[in-house]
């Protein structure tokens, strides 16, 4: 009998220490979710803790009865009890240090030395040449790491180091043979192959050298909010990237906008087109495509653009690479779409031939690649482009649709939208649990987790009453007219084909968000007209017809008089300044009685409002004296 009651003492006190060291694991797990159901999480707590004592004390009081019965049954429970405890622990516990692991700051950036001289081929084959970086400080790709590269393998002993101004004014200083080589971001054949002029960079170039560190992100980009719970913005970046990761040099290729009001549960949804050309954040004054905002590794110009192009404060962004997006469809079981066209498209490698992506028109259920190729598609067969022209190869008689960025940014956030609904479906945690670990390679924000957890009590409601239209979204759309060969880009001087963004259409889109977020009262609607015979279609605000004034580009004043120069100087606020050629000298002068134009240093079509001064040069006048007849 001793033995027997010697056994059951040391059985229960093993179960009574393992179930402590479990009630204990999990009660720590359950407060880390700080937000969700402080009340259930407490109430939780105690139970536990009242169902501890109780089998305790049973188990105890079981080492003094005969029966073995009296011990097996609170024992029984009691492992059952252990088992759910550390069954919760652990997917709580790995549901928490993934989505902490999406704000991890602590990235790998890798940097490339390339250039487009064939007889190059390595580092070591530099001596007496010229090597170009980028002289933004804050660009770990093309300026940090180059620098530590540079000082490791001494490349500045035999060679000239020069340092531009932006990564476009490199790209095209190492094209003309202005330097020999130059440091980019090692995904620099996903960055630049869209630009003008470098369609077949993978081709043309070589990579001398590449090499990868680990940084702390520099990114410093922070929330207003204090809880998600309160109307919040955020800016979706979608990286243009057939490599893994997010945290390389990559374009913008979708920026979407996103306004959410928890109180009221409408959203709204900007789009802005990659082609837009504007003043950007990290340009000083000038502009750029905004889909190169992201180029230096950082999503902070992006961000900042995007705050001064719609007057608003970005909370929290999202960056996630193509690839992440065909893993994230692929993991939710794919989406729901009505395709607007038939059409095909390279695949998320960029690669055609048999990765070549089909997707036919009208409703379809699409995998990841289908659903990428949707977001992404904006040309047609024979359209001008490489790609065009790779789709008539492919897909020769698959031409109908509308297709542009506008008509992109409507499939993207079909897409999006399309994503979110089969998402709300999962019931399997260990199939949510999955999803986040797949994409969290190709997928990084600032959202702490602290700030997502207070979400739990928006999606229960959600999920309880099966429905996303619970969630009203409003789509806006940038919109702009085009200035393809009309305004000329001193970075890389060439005429550029991008989009000037209607101030109409961005002052109706930031009257919106500010609606939505509270800041401005909505004017109630009191007339309402429809036509039976005309399908319904969502109204897309920001895409009115806008009559505006194009905008204002220098223009050649060769031929203009001294008079007529400087009234057009005048009337644009530059500073006319003239120059004498030959001695460099500044020059005042009235008329070209003395002097003659000779050449204008800003080029023509140059946005007026990025240029603060006009220089003219001119030439002084040969005075020749005829010899007197005899």
């Amino acid at each position: 009998m001793k033995k027997k009651k010697i056994i059951k003492l040391l059985l229960s006190l093993f179960l009574i220490i393992i179930n402590l060291l479990s009630i204990a694991i999990f009660s720590y797990v359950l407060i880390l979710y700080k937000g969700v159901e402080t009340f259930y999480r407490l109430y939780g707590i105690v139970i536990l803790v009242y169902l501890f004592l109780f089998l305790s004390y049973l188990l105890l009081r079981s080492i003094k009865k005969k029966k073995f019965i009296s011990f097996i049954l609170p024992a029984f429970i009691t492992i059952i009890l252990i088992l759910v405890e550390v069954t919760g622990s652990y997917y709580l516990n790995k549901v928490y240090k993934t989505i902490n692991n999406y704000s991890n700051t602590n990235n790998t950036y890798y940097s490339s030395l390339v250039t487009f001289n064939k007889k190059f081929k390595s580092e070591k084959d530099l001596k007496d040449n010229t090597i170009g970086i980028v002289n933004d400080t804050n660009d770990i790709e093309g300026n940090i790491l180059p620098l530590e590269i540079i000082d490791d393998l001494k490349l500045e002993d035999n060679n000239k180091i020069v340092k531009y101004d932006s990564t476009m004014e490199l790209l095209h200083a190492l094209k003309n043979n202005e330097v020999d080589a130059a440091f980019f971001s090692s995904n620099y054949i996903d960055m630049f192959y869209s630009v003008e002029g470098f369609e077949n960079i993978e081709e043309e170039s070589v990579e001398l050298y590449k090499t990868s560190k680990k940084y702390e992100s520099k990114e410093e980009i922070a929330s207003t909010t204090s809880s998600l719970n309160e109307p919040f913005t955020m800016l979706f970046i979608g990286v243009d990237s057939s490599n893994d990761g997010v945290t390389s040099g990559y374009n913008a290729d979708v920026l979407l906008l996103a306004t959410f009001n928890p109180k009221t549960l409408r959203a709204t949804l900007t789009s802005v087109p990659r082609d837009m050309y504007l003043k950007t954040a990290c340009s000083n004054g000038s502009y750029r495509r905004i889909n190169t905002t992201t180029w230096g590794s950082s999503s902070s110009c992006a961000v900042e653009t995007i705050e001064n192009l719609f007057d608003v404060k970005i909370d929290y962004y999202a960056k996630i690479n193509f690839k992440g997006v065909v893993k994230l469809v692929d993991s939710v079981g794919g989406i729901d779409a009505n395709v607007p066209y038939s059409f095909c498209e390279q695949n998320s490698s960029r690669k055609w031939g048999k990765n070549t992506v089909y997707v036919e028109k009208g409703l379809q259920h699409l995998n990841g690649e289908q659903a990428l190729a949707l977001a992404r598609n904006r040309h047609k067969p024979n359209d001008g482009s490489k790609t065009g022209k790779n789709m008539a190869k492919y897909c020769p008689t698959w031409t109908d649709g509308n297709r542009n960025d506008y008509t992109r940014g409507k499939n993207q956030m079909k897409v999006i939208l399309g994503t979110i609904k089969s998402a709300t479906k999962l019931t399997d945690p260990n199939k949510a649990i999955d999803i986040l670990e797949t994409i969290s390679s190709n997928f990084q924000t600032n959202v702490k987790t602290k700030d997502v957890l207070p979400l739990y009590n928006l999606l229960k409601s959600i999920v309880i009453s099966d429905s996303t239209n619970l969630i009203n979204v409003q789509r806006l759309q940038l919109n702009g007219y085009d200035v393809w060969g009309k305004v000329y880009e001193p970075s890389s001087k060439s005429y550029p084909a991008v989009t000037i963004p209607y101030k109409g259409s961005i002052n109706d889109i930031k009257e919106e968000i500010n609606i939505n977020l509270g800041n401005k009262k909505i004017e109630p609607i009191k007339t309402i007209s429809f036509d039976l015979n005309k399908p319904y279609e969502d109204t897309v605000i920001g895409q009115s017809k806008y009559n505006e004034s194009r905008i204002a580009t220098l223009k050649d004043v060769s031929s203009y008089s001294v008079s007529n120069i400087k009234s057009y100087a005048s009337s644009n606020g530059l500073n006319l300044k003239f120059i004498d050629v030959d001695t460099n000298q500044e020059v005042s002068i009235n008329d070209y009685t003395d002097y003659s134009f000779y050449s204008q240093k800003e080029h023509k079509d140059i946005i007026l409002d990025q240029l603060s001064s006009l220089t003219i040069y001119v030439k002084k006048k040969t005075i020749t004296t005829e010899e007197p007849t005899l």
